[in-house]
């Protein structure tokens, strides 16, 4: 069974499945915008929920999915059964006016080919449901996108900027450690706030720690060697150092 995270994904999940039975009805909130506009698309979000049990998801990966679905059945109006590449080229054109960076792009066109699969999956040769084959209408959808339109972010600290905050932080030794890790190692903050003290390996000027659970990519290492002062300090001052499954 798929474990919540540190973002409460798994209220969240609850809270939309809960809602389902309402997605059709227009919000009357201008906060919210999409919806579902024909209520025969409506069975999909069953289908779907059923393939979330069945690969036993994570609960933001069941969240985004369902939000990417409930977007598409509000672009289009008609059975998703019955859509053609024009229809699909019609979301993929909407997804693009939402999606501004070629990462976020890319991941709606792996996302969108992965639901298709799922909800009107090809049958082989032999009549059997086939879930390898790429349905015809997403066939031509390609996840290369024109990097020609990548711009360089401008709110990124410099490294004199980051040492001020490293600074400002003196009196709070588990934040220093906390943000020098995470600049140097690239950690997410599920995969470092989920490690534990038995997955610290400290060296005379570096330290090797796992991440052994809630790893995105599954398990791996941190790199701490920059970062080895800080992260020794809260160590050292840590109240539970002494209880490996702290």
């Amino acid at each position: 069974m798929a474990e919540d995270d540190i973002y409460g994904n798994k209220k969240r999940y609850e809270f939309v499945v809960n809602s389902l039975s309402s997605i059709t009805k227009k919000p009357v909130s201008k906060k919210y915008k999409y919806y579902c506009k024909n209520q025969v698309n409506t069975k999909y979000f069953d289908k779907l929920i059923i393939n979330f049990d069945v690969k036993d998801l994570s609960y933001i990966r069941r969240v985004k999915l369902l939000y990417l679905l409930k977007r598409i059945t509000y672009i289009i109006e008609k059975d998703l059964k019955k859509c053609d590449r024009d229809d699909i080229n019609k979301i993929v054109a909407f997804f693009h006016t939402t999606h501004k960076t070629v990462e976020s792009k890319r991941d709606f066109i792996k996302d969108l080919k992965c639901t298709w699969r799922v909800l009107f999956p090809e049958k082989d040769q032999e009549g059997r449901v086939d879930e390898t084959i790429t349905p015809y209408p997403i066939r031509h959808l390609s996840r290369r996108i024109d990097r020609s339109k990548q711009k360089r972010r401008n709110d990124k600290l410099t490294w004199d900027e980051f040492q001020c905050i490293l600074r400002f932080f003196e009196k709070d030794p588990q934040i220093q450690a906390y943000l020098a890790l995470a600049v140097e190692s690239l950690g997410r903050p599920q995969e470092m706030l989920f490690t534990k003290i038995r997955d610290y390996n400290f060296y005379d000027n570096y330290a090797k720690i796992w991440i052994s659970e809630h790893g995105k990519e599954g398990t791996g290492f941190l790199q701490c060697i920059d970062s080895y002062p800080y992260v020794m300090r809260w160590y050292n001052l840590h109240p539970f150092k002494d209880d490996p499954d702290a």
